[in-house]
C-alpha cells in the first residue's frame, strides 16, 4: 500500500523546474535591484556620469589658455591638436594620437567599446576628449582593478546562477538516491534469503509501486519456500523412517545367516550364506550413510571456537597416517611457516570434511603410493592441500566431483565409496566462508584437493 502523501516522478520534475524558475527570477531582480541600490548608494557612477562631467566643463576648455588634466575629469584622456592635425600635447598614449586625430577627421563619435568622444573647438586647437560611457566605481582601487562594473555583475550572476542550479541538481539526486535505497534495501533482503521483514514505503509513487512489486514476490517466494521446505523435509522423514524399517528386517536376516553359519556345516551352503552376510554388510553401510547424509542436511550446528593450528594439523597427520596404513600408502605432512597460529572455526566440522578428503585420496591411491598433505597460507586464507598419487580427475569429475551421490567411473567399483566425501566436505567448508578447489597434481600426477578457509571473517 503506498504512502498517502507519495508524489510521481512527473510531479517531483515539475516541482523542481518550478524551484529553478523562481530561483532564476529572484537572481535577476537581485542583478536589477542590486544595480540600482549601488547608483542610489553612490558606490557605483552611473554610465553618463563622465560624459555631464566633460559638457559641464565645455566652457572653461574652450576658453581655457591650456588644457590641463584638471579641466578633464579623473577616468577620461584628452589631446589638443592644431587645426591641420599636429600632435601638440594631451595624455593619450603615444601610439593613440594619430588613430584619435584619424577618428575626428572620419566623423566618428565612439572609439571602440563603451568609449566614446567629444570635440572642443579652441581658437586655433582642437580638444578632443575620450570618455567611458559605463557604470564604474566611486572607488579609484576598486575602479582601477574592476574597470567594468555591468560585466562583473554579469559574472557574480552567472556563478551565482550555477551554483544555485548545482546546489538544486545535487538536493533533488539526494531526494532520489534515498528513495531508491529505500528500494536497493529490500531486493538486498531478497537476495540475502530475508523473508521475514516489513519494507519501508517510498516517498516517490513510482518507486513504490516497485516496492509493492517486490513484497508481493517476497511473500509469493517465502511461501513457496516454505511449501518447498515442508516437502522436502516430510520426504527426509519418511526416506528416514523407511531407512530405519529397513534395518530391523535386515537384522533379522543377517542373524539369521549368521545361525546357520553356525550350524551349518555344508560348504556350498556356508559360501552362499557368506555372500549373504557380506551383502548385508553392505546394505546396512548404505542405510548408515543415507541417515547420517539426512541428518547432517536437516541440521548442522555450527560452533566456531579458537582453533590451534599446529595441534590441529598434527590431530590430521596423525588421523592421516591411520587410514593410510592399510594399503601401506606413505602419508608426508608438511605446514608453511607464514601461516597464523590461530584461527575460527567448528573444529569438528572441519576435521570430518579434510578426513573425508584423506580418505578418498587413500581410496583412489594404490598400493605402497604416496599422499602429500600441506598446510599453507594464501592471502587471508588458511589451506589443506592433499595429493594423491592415483589416476586423478577426468574433466568430468572436475565439473561434478562435489555434488551428492557422484562418483566417477573408478568409483563405481569400490565398495565403500558412495560419492559423500567431497559433497560432505564441501557443505562443511561452505559453513566456513571457504571453497574447496579441484585439480590434477603436476608432481604426483593424481587428485589435488585443496581447502580454504578465511582467519579473518570471524
Amino acid at each position: 500500500m503506498a504512502l498517502k502523501n507519495s508524489v510521481s516522478f512527473r510531479s517531483l520534475f515539475v516541482k523542481y523546474i518550478l524551484y529553478f524558475i523562481f530561483g532564476t527570477f529572484m537572481l535577476f531582480l537581485f542583478v536589477f535591484f542590486g544595480l540600482d541600490f549601488i547608483l542610489k548608494a553612490n558606490i557605483v557612477f552611473p554610465a553618463n556620469y563622465f560624459e555631464k562631467k566633460v559638457e559641464q566643463n565645455r566652457y572653461e576648455i574652450t576658453r581655457a589658455k591650456k588644457v590641463t588634466e584638471v579641466l578633464v575629469p579623473e577616468g577620461c584622456q584628452y589631446g589638443v591638436y592644431s587645426r591641420r592635425g599636429r600632435i601638440l600635447y594631451g595624455n593619450f598614449k603615444v601610439r593613440e594620437f594619430q588613430k584619435v586625430w584619424r577618428d575626428f577627421e572620419n566623423n566618428k563619435v565612439t572609439s571602440g567599446r563603451n568609449r566614446y568622444y567629444k570635440f572642443f573647438y579652441r581658437s586655433n586647437e582642437i580638444c578632443i576628449v575620450r570618455y567611458p560611457l559605463r557604470a564604474q566605481f566611486t572607488n579609484l582601487f576598486l575602479r582601477k582593478y574592476f574597470p567594468d562594473i555591468e560585466n562583473l555583475l554579469y559574472i557574480l550572476a552567472f556563478l551565482i546562477f550555477i551554483t544555485y542550479v548545482l546546489l538544486l541538481s545535487a538536493k533533488f539526486g539526494r531526494y532520489v538516491s534515498g528513495e531508491m535505497n529505500v528500494l536497493m534495501k529490500v531486493t538486498e533482503k531478497i537476495k540475502h534469503h530475508n523473508l521475514d521483514f516489513n519494507p519501508k514505503h517510498s516517498r516517490i509513487y513510482e518507486i513504490d509501486r516497485v516496492i509493492n512489486s517486490l513484497d508481493d514476490m517476497k511473500r509469493a517466494l517465502r511461501d513457496s519456500l516454505e511449501r518447498q521446505w515442508n516437502m522436502e523435509s516430510a520426504r527426509k522423514n519418511q526416506i528416514s523412517s523407511l531407512a530405519h524399517d529397513i534395518k530391523t528386517p535386515l537384522t533379522i536376516i543377517k542373524g539369521n545367516a549368521e545361525l546357520m553359519k553356525e550350524s551349518c556345516s555344508d560348504y556350498n551352503v556356508a559360501e552362499y550364506n557368506q555372500h549373504i552376510l557380506k551383502s548385508a554388510g553392505e546394505i546396512e553401510r548404505y542405510l548408515e550413510l543415507l541417515i547420517n547424509m539426512i541428518k547432517s542436511e536437516v541440521s548442522i550446528a555450527f560452533n566456531p571456537v579458537k582453533i590451534n593450528v599446529k595441534t590441529f594439523f598434527e590431530k590430521l597427520e596423525t588421523q592421516g597416517k591411520v587410514i593410510s596404513e592399510r594399503k601401506n600408502i606413505q602419508f608426508v605432512g608438511s605446514k608453511e611457516k607464514n601461516v597464523p597460529e590461530f584461527f575460527h572455526g567448528d573444529e569438528e566440522l572441519l576435521y570430518r570434511a579434510i578426513v573425508n578428503v584423506i580418505s578418498n585420496a587413500v581410496e583412489y591411491s594404490q598400493e605402497g603410493g604416496k599422499i602429500n598433505f600441506k598446510l599453507g597460507r594464501k592471502n587471508s586464507s588458511i589451506s589443506f592441500s592433499v595429493e594423491d598419487s592415483g589416476r586423478g580427475f577426468s574433466k568430468e569429475e572436475l565439473q561434478l566431483a562435489g555434488e551428492q551421490f557422484y562418483r566417477g567411473d573408478s568409483s563405481r567399483n569400490s565398495k565403500n565409496h558412495y560419492g559423500m566425501g567431497l559433497f560432505i566436505a564441501k557443505s562443511f567448508v561452505r559453513l566456513h566462508r571457504g571453497c574447496i578447489k579441484l585439480s590434477n597434481s603436476k608432481i604426483t600426477g593424481g587428485a589435488l584437493v585443496i581447502l580454504e578457509i578465511p582467519f579473518d571473517e570471524f
